[in-house]
């Protein structure tokens, strides 16, 4: 998934870091991309931890989004919640749009 997003986003001309921990992350980042099927990070508490430390705008992605995980995410600050395959498919005109 990390390289095919990382293959349509690189046609933006755009800095992308893959961080494995909020502390990798460079003070001026503007989106976030996050796994919510991931253990680690598609929690409440690593969402509202992000939110709060972070400006950034966050987008995050599930397999199957399912109503009551994608409301408790939003409440945590995650700004935008995508299916996977909505996410690869739409990544380039979601960017442009954050950016502008």
């Amino acid at each position: 998934m990390g390289t095919e997003l990382s293959d349509r986003i690189a046609t933006l001309n755009i800095n992308i870091i893959f961080a494995e921990s909020i502390y990798d992350l460079p003070d001026q980042c503007q989106i976030g991309l996050i796994d919510l099927d991931h253990q680690k990070f598609g929690t409440v508490q690593f969402i509202s931890e992000l939110n709060s430390q972070t400006k950034m705008t966050l987008l995050g992605y599930m397999e199957k989004v399912q109503k009551e995980s994608r409301d408790k995410l939003k409440a945590a600050g995650c700004d935008m919640i995508l299916p996977k395959a909505s996410m690869v498919k739409n990544i380039q005109s979601l960017v442009k749009e954050l950016l502008k």
